[in-house]
Formats: structure tokens, C-alpha cells, sequence
């Protein structure tokens, strides 16, 4: 006896939509955006749910969605074995470049057999890296460089001059640690730069404590130790 073929149909709901589901062939195509998945969150995890009806005699295995992207094939994750005449719901999350530009996207994506009109939806997605995250300071000014690498999609403007109040682990806040930039920099996503910077700790802080303080850089911080040190110690 010939083995039944495998006809599997979906239909397709937003993750964040809350409609409830719609079944069509997969032969029919949307005509509207309302009728196609939405994938929606920062690039590393856009995520969305479709519902996957089997109409085999079998149980029918689901992985490994292909979102097909401005010429591009991307893989990526659900997993679901579906019982003949079930109907499930599948999540499925899809990873994009960290440097994939916010907004929407008109795009298909293979699943189950059945190939789905997509709107990827890409979030803003803030992202720094910064070196060194942590330096030693002692009262007094000196010169940093920082390497900052924009990890997220979206441009990241750098203030010229920022600080951060001292904590000595009392209550109250100290007085501020400043940092400055030669100039004001814009960082593109994708992009690194290295920055002269000054670090300006203020004087009169009590030597026998311990000070931090995290200064802003972007969305980053960078954590600024001022140790104890013997009140005979001159500046260095």
C-alpha cells in the first residue's frame, strides 16, 4: 500500500497579534501584511509562533526553519513532531547579523514544508563594547584610551564629557569623576574606535577609602577604582 503523501497546510498568527488563527492552503498567497507571519525582536532573537496543521497519516516532523532575506538563506530553530490530524503551535526564533538595520522587512520562510510570507519586524537593539571596562585612578587627572566597538544596529552617539559620583560604600555620594573625550563621536553599528580620553578624579577624597564610580560611555560603563593609599603618598 503506497504510502500517504505528506500535505501539510499552516496557518499563520503574529506572536504578539493575539488573533486567533487563520487556515489557507499553502498554495494561497497573502495579499496583505495581515496575512503573513510577523518575526519581531533585536536581531540576535526575532521570534514568532505559527500554527502547523498535519493532514498526513503519519507524524510529521518539524525543525530548522529557513528565513529567506533580501537574497539571503538563514536557519534557524523550532522543533515539533506533530501526531497525524494534529494541529500545534510551533515556536520558532531566527537569528539575524547584531548589525541588521530596525524596521520592517518583507521576507519568506520555509517551514514545514510549507513556505509562509514573513514581515520581519527588527527591533532597535543597543549594544557597546568597551576596553578596558575597569581602570585603576589615583586624585588628580590622566590620560585613558578606549576602544569602543558599536555591537548593536542602531548608531551610537558618544558625549564629549561625562562623570559619575564616588561611592565609598557610606550613604551619601561623593563628589564626581569626570571623563573626557577629545570630541564628541557618533559610532556607526559594525564600527570600532579608539578614543583619547582625560579622567579627571576629584581631590580631597579620603585617602584610607576605597572610591568607585561607573562613568557613562555610551551604553556602557566604565568602572573607575580609586584605591586606599597612605596619606603620605604624593600624586603620581
Amino acid at each position: 500500500m503506497p504510502t500517504p503523501r505528506r500535505r501539510p497546510t499552516a496557518a499563520k498568527t503574529s506572536s504578539t497579534g493575539g488573533r486567533p488563527p487563520r487556515r489557507r492552503p499553502p498554495s494561497a498567497k497573502a495579499d496583505h501584511p495581515d496575512d503573513a507571519v510577523v518575526l519581531s525582536g533585536p536581531p540576535g532573537r526575532l521570534t514568532t509562533t505559527v500554527t502547523v496543521e498535519n493532514l498526513t497519516a503519519d507524524r510529521l516532523v518539524v525543525r530548522r526553519p529557513t528565513l529567506h532575506l533580501d537574497g539571503e538563506a538563514v536557519t534557524g530553530a523550532a522543533s515539533a513532531i506533530i501526531p497525524a490530524g494534529r494541529t500545534v503551535e510551533v515556536p520558532v526564533v531566527v537569528p539575524l547579523p547584531a548589525t541588521t538595520p530596525p524596521g520592517r522587512h518583507e521576507a519568506e520562510m520555509e517551514l514545514g514544508g510549507v513556505r509562509h510570507r514573513v514581515v520581519v519586524d527588527v527591533a532597535p537593539h543597543l549594544s557597546l563594547d568597551l576596553s578596558p571596562r575597569r581602570v585603576l585612578a589615583v586624585g588628580g587627572s590622566q590620560d585613558v584610551a578606549l576602544v569602543v566597538t558599536n555591537t548593536g544596529n542602531v548608531r551610537m552617539p558618544l558625549a564629549s564629557v561625562t562623570m559619575a559620583r564616588t561611592d565609598d560604600g557610606g550613604p551619601d555620594p561623593g563628589p564626581d569623576v569626570v571623563l573626557t573625550l577629545e570630541a564628541p563621536v557618533v559610532v556607526e553599528p559594525g564600527a570600532t574606535v579608539t578614543l583619547a580620553a582625560r579622567l579627571e578624579v576629584p581631590a580631597g577624597l579620603e585617602a584610607a577609602r576605597r572610591h568607585t564610580a561607573s562613568v557613562p560611555v555610551g551604553v556602557a560603563d566604565l568602572d573607575v577604582v580609586i584605591l586606599p593609599r597612605d596619606r603620605s603618598e604624593s600624586k603620581s
